[in-house]
């Protein structure tokens, strides 16, 4: 577990040195795998023992040099296997794959890993084997396609070319071969289709809100013998379908739903909009708590605090109950509305600071405070820091995540170090490019890569300007110096540094 904490600045090995079979024991971090991937491929090590951790690595810049026949078993071993985890790549990994044996490719296209199988041009496949392609090509992760490559109405109008499909009522046949090419499809077909689609469906990652209803209509349909086992696996996957049950139905589900929910970490959003569609009918004010009040009793059910709306939850919530439970309640608390009135009541608790144990348990709630609630918290430790940091709970506004930060950097003896960078994280961008300047070559060699995205060109300078005065050793290696620069550039930014070949590899899209 501990393997995938190491900074990538320690991950450079040789083809002499590097011990293969240690290091494929070993869990890694995709960054990390790209890094150590140049001197493992460069190695005789059998390449179908690699494991999904090291395979995950693959890039163009670390093949350079290698045998056409090396590399093919490079990607051989990548493919699907039963029992195995699945190898996740990214889409530069997938079409520099393609680009590099477009060639030469068979017709056996489980050799292949199923993602690379949708890069695959209408001259790879023979008419004869249309078949067999999109079987393979129904395990692929669909969401990895760049919406500029238009590639999702393209196979579709070839699978139903292949397989002799005319209008969209899709067989059961079809809908076997087609796999999770269901999760591209629109709402007519998912309404008109067999009821195994649903199946394939709860494959998917996200969905569109006509999928969803199309989803219900044949959910509803009564063509689906087993109903409650797949309304529920589905509305785990696709938060929010509507829920059609009685209060007291709603209640029960709820108790043995949820907790699923959270161990599965169900990004915020989606349970968001969950407590929305099964929110309560409001309640006037003037009526007072008439639900019932909130005690730890309460707030221990899983089911909590399904029964309330935002105002019968201010209304039924004491301020010692939040002090005293505010743990419980803001992992289970997910409503804007409901989030609110738990800073209101904690800032009653806490009239003129909260200590940073308190701030350290906000989880979400802590994204829907403003500035002058903020201004209020104690942010002193490194682990307050990165509690409040945790993207899980959602992103930061720039202004908010610069007062966190310029806080905890204010008390004595806060830096900039490599725990604060990891912790930080993307929120890196909102602070000044003079704070940014106060980070040392040693934090960013031995932190986490940090993505850049939505820093200005200025801010991408100066962290560039850094990470570059901390590879000063490895500069002499360009394959090594490009794998640890990149994540502070652009790819206009990466040519300009006369890298320009890997780039034109690692950014070079087919067709």
């Amino acid at each position: 577990a501990m393997a995938s904490q190491i900074p990538l600045s320690l991950l450079l090995f040789s083809a002499e040195t590097v011990d293969v079979s240690v290091i494929n024991k070993k869990t890694w971090k995709q960054d990390q795998a790209i890094v150590l991937f140049d001197a493992v491929a460069s190695t005789s090590f059998n390449t179908e023992e690699l494991s999904p951790s090291v395979l995950q690595g693959f890039s163009c810049s670390s093949i350079q040099g290698l045998t056409t026949r090396r590399i093919q078993s490079l990607v051989f071993a990548s493919r699907n296997r039963q029992g195995r985890a699945k190898v996740v790549f990214k889409e530069t990994q997938l079409t520099c794959m393609y680009n590099l044996l477009r060639g030469n490719l068979s017709q056996k296209f489980t050799d292949y890993p199923s993602d690379m199988l949708l890069y695959f041009g209408d001259n790879n496949v023979d008419t004869s084997n249309c078949r067999s392609y999109f079987t393979a090509l129904g395990a692929a992760d669909f969401t990895v396609l760049s919406s500029v490559l238009n590639r999702e109405s393209l196979l579709l109008n070839n699978a139903r070319s292949c397989l002799g499909i005319s209008g969209v009522s899709l067989s059961r046949n079809n809908v076997e071969v087609l796999g999770n090419m269901a999760c591209t499809l629109q709402s007519s077909y998912i309404e008109s289709s067999d009821p195994l689609i649903l199946e394939k469906l709860k494959a998917c990652k996200n969905f569109s809100g006509s999928q969803v209803t199309a989803m219900e209509t044949l959910l509803l349909s009564g063509k689906t013998p087993t109903y409650l086992r797949i309304y529920k696996q589905l509305l785990f996957k696709c938060l929010p379908l509507s829920f059609f049950f009685k209060q007291t139905v709603k209640k029960r589900f709820l108790k043995s739903f949820m907790p699923q929910l959270r161990r599965e970490k169900v990004q915020k959003r989606k349970l968001k909009a969950l407590f929305k569609q099964i929110s309560v009918v409001r309640t006037k004010r003037g009526a007072g708590c008439t639900v019932g009040n909130i005690t730890h009793v309460t707030i221990s059910d899983p089911s909590f605090p399904f029964g309330y709306d935002s105002t019968q939850f201010d209304l039924c919530l004491d301020v010692p109950v939040v002090k005293n439970n505010l743990n419980t309640i803001t992992e289970k608390v997910d409503d804007d509305d409901f989030q609110k009135v738990i800073l209101v009541k904690l800032n009653q608790a806490y009239p003129s600071s909260i200590p940073d144990e308190q701030v350290q348990l906000l989880r979400s709630v802590s994204r829907v405070a403003l500035l002058n609630d903020i201004f209020k918290w104690n942010v002193t430790r490194i682990d307050t820091l990165a509690a409040l940091m945790d993207s899980n709970d959602g992103p930061w506004a720039a202004a908010e995540s610069k007062e966190i930060i310029t806080k905890y950097l204010s008390v004595s003896g806060n830096s900039l170090g490599s725990s604060e960078l990891n912790a930080i994280g993307s929120n890196l961008c909102s602070l000044n490019t003079s704070t940014l300047r106060t980070i040392t070559p040693d934090s960013i060699r031995n932190a986490n890569p940090v993505d850049v995205a939505s820093c200005s060109a200025e801010q991408k300078r100066v962290l560039y300007e850094i990470r570059n005065s901390s590879l000063s050793s490895q500069s002499a290696s360009p394959t090594a110096y490009y794998h640890l620069i990149s994540p502070y550039l652009g790819k206009n930014e990466c040519c300009l540094l006369a890298l320009s070949v890997f780039c034109t590899l690692s950014d070079k899209t087919p067709l």
